[in-house]
């Protein structure tokens, strides 16, 4: 696995979740990728998830989906999401 340098890291400014996800700040989920038809985001899983069954949203803060995290992978890489397991 090649190293990625991260830094800088930031949140997405509210119009900019919309635009993209169709998320708003506070509901932001790895499953909103599906959303991003233009394929503009690129997903980062920290590599001590890469075999944990995870809690993520399902486009709503309200309620929690678990599944293991190379299931959420798969799909992101099935919709054509850019994928990366990295050390963070």
């Amino acid at each position: 696995m090649a190293p990625f340098i991260i830094w800088n890291l930031s949140f997405a400014l509210p119009d900019d979740l919309m635009a993209i996800m169709g998320l708003i700040p506070g509901a932001v989920t790895p499953l909103g990728l599906l959303n991003d038809e233009e394929k503009k985001v690129i997903f980062y899983l920290d590599q001590e998830l890469e075999d944990s069954l995870i809690g993520v949203h399902p486009n709503d803060n309200t309620a929690t989906v678990w599944m293991q995290s190379k299931d959420l992978m798969m799909l992101l890489k099935e919709h054509g999401t850019e994928v990366h397991v990295v050390e963070i």
